[in-house]
């Protein structure tokens, strides 16, 4: 076994990684200037949906010149002092995915809180709120100090029931617990099974693959996890990292030995709880899994649910080495993610892309439409059920395994017989499949209002392609092929696309009095919110290539 002192020789730096990490210009298709169609492609990955504006922004600065500045953006106000302030930090989430400049910084921290799960339903909104507040501090900095960050929060301590761990206690017949032990493991660095840098899985002489951990592990590094208690106050307490040098941390943390994945941390009466857990998690972070398993996921979250090993290797390369020399650096991981080659394939082949979940459709279409609210808070709260919302909330997962799991494969499908996944699926049904459209049909023509607070969408220009009581048929194409310029970067299938013209070309009253304004204008919206439900609904939106 490895020694404490070889493990910790092997740890990765701490550099914050907020510089500009080294990459190569993002490819286009042209092998010129960036095209309207790479930069909504590109925008629908690193943000909750491209505004137009946004997307004339990137053509004329360039993926690499908007990179740094996003990266240099810091967050304006956190959820945390929202929720203080309002009363729900649900509304926060909504506010800042919609509206927020910030806006690579909070798409990649949705990412990876569906990889480091911890949900609003058990821990509660204080919790949740600085949970959230913590990814997206950090998740520039180096994969290390973030898995520190979310050992040490209480959202994480409450979730896997660490929080007031204790010791084995040979006479009350007591253990610790190895919830946190397990899942920081399993789902947020290494994975079930040894890895390839690519991705792949490792082999035995008998073609079998290899676990990457025992029960002997868990119960090793739950040794570690033990000591940690809630610090207690008013609302800003929220704000603290878990209590680990108290009474409770030095009467009830182990001090004896602790081994785990081939290294040990040895016995020491003086050992602190915040020693043990600097040495578990520079032995954790120095995995040679952590750069294919993490990586993996990240490109499954931005670009593609079935990413070639190439593309994972390519992706871990960066993270073992940023080209300076720092292990784990998340920003230089993002950029290499974002700006891959395979990401801007011009005819990706048919298994390339992924199914857009529920949270992603809602603010994709709601930035192409210009959404935004006069007072506060914005009035949208939970929008988790099935059969009425979108049946997706951020920060409510069911499970520590996420809403959907990276490797899920649909029953009886082709998908699962070509050997592919699609995690998004898992929450895909007949009930979410109407229900989320409902609730954007009755969105778009009402948004919603509250105390002093109203959702507004700036649809002028759409309106005015079609001002009269009836619609040609190139006034109903211009309205369908501009709702989809904005959604959908491969256009339009031509069967569902003369479709979705007609049913607009339809919306027509030519009955209606003059002075009738009230109902020329209902009738006027539901020409161009029809145009949007319909391209909404279509594969060229819901499956992003």
């Amino acid at each position: 076994m490895a020694s404490l002192s070889s493990a910790a020789s092997a740890s990765p730096s701490t550099s914050s990684g907020a510089a500009n990490p080294k990459a190569p210009t993002v490819p286009t298709q042209t092998g010129g200037p960036l095209t309207r169609r790479d930069a909504i492609r590109f925008l629908q990955r690193t943000t909750f949906g491209p505004t137009p504006e946004e997307v004339d922004e990137l053509v004329a600065i360039g993926v690499d010149a908007w990179l740094d500045r996003q990266l240099a953006l810091r967050p304006v106000r956190t959820h945390l002092s929202r929720r203080i302030e309002r009363g729900s930090t649900l509304p926060s989430f909504w506010e800042t995915f919609l509206s927020a400049p910030d806006q690579l910084r909070k798409r990649y921290a949705y990412a990876l809180s569906q990889i480091f799960v911890a949900s609003e339903i058990v821990v509660g909104n204080e919790r949740i709120a600085n949970y959230a507040d913590l990814l997206e501090q950090h998740c520039f900095g180096t994969y290390r100090e973030l898995l520190e960050h979310i050992t040490r929060s209480q959202a994480m301590g409450q979730y896997l029931t660490y929080a007031g761990n204790q010791r084995a206690d040979e006479y009350r017949g007591t253990v610790p617990d190895e919830n946190y032990a397990r899942e920081i493991m399993q789902l947020f660095s290494i994975g079930l099974w040894e890895l390839n840098p690519d991705g792949t899985r490792k082999l035995d002489g008998d073609g079998n693959p290899i676990p990457t951990y025992s029960g002997a592990d868990i119960l090793g590094l739950a040794r570690v996890f033990t000591g940690f208690s809630m610090p207690y106050g008013d609302l800003t307490v929220f704000t603290q990292p878990m209590r680990s040098d108290d009474g409770f941390s030095r009467e009830w943390h182990e001090k004896g030995e602790k081994r785990f994945l081939g290294a040990t941390i040895p016995a020491d009466p003086a050992r602190t709880l915040d020693q043990s857990v600097a040495a578990a998690l520079d032995i954790v972070a120095a995995h040679p899994n952590v750069g294919p398993f993490i990586g993996r996921q990240l490109i499954q979250r931005l670009v593609t649910s079935n990413p070639t090993p190439a593309y994972v290797a390519r992706v871990s390369a960066v993270f073992d080495d940023d080209g300076d020399g720092v292990r784990g650096n998340l920003a230089a991981v993002l950029r290499a993610i974002v700006t891959d080659t395979e990401a801007f394939q011009f005819e990706p082949p048919v298994d390339f892309g992924k199914v857009r979940e529920p949270v992603l459709r809602f603010t994709s279409v709601l930035r192409a439409l210009r959404v935004s609210c006069t007072g506060h808070p914005w009035p949208l709260y939970s929008l988790a059920d099935r059969a009425s919302e979108l049946g997706q909330q951020p920060y409510e997962a069911t499970s520590v395994f996420n809403f959907y799991r990276p490797g899920y494969v649909p029953p009886r499908t082709a998908i699962g017989d070509a050997g592919l996944v699609a995690p998004e699926l898992q929450i895909t049904d007949e009930t979410t499949t109407i229900g989320w459209l409902n609730y954007l049909q009755a969105f778009l023509m009402r948004p919603p209002q509250g105390g002093n607070a109203r959702i507004e969408l700036d649809i002028d220009d759409l309106l005015a392609m079609a001002p009269d009581l009836t619609v040609t048929d190139a006034e109903a194409e211009a309205i369908v092929d501009e709702v989809a310029g904005r959604l959908c970067p491969f256009g339009l299938d031509a069967t569902i696309r003369a479709r979705i013209v007609a049913a607009v070309r339809g919306v027509s009253n030519p009955n209606l009095a003059p002075g009738d304004t009230n109902n020329r204008n209902q009738l006027f919206r539901e020409r161009v919110m029809g145009a949007v439900v319909l391209v909404a609904a279509s594969t060229d939106f819901i499956y992003d290539r």
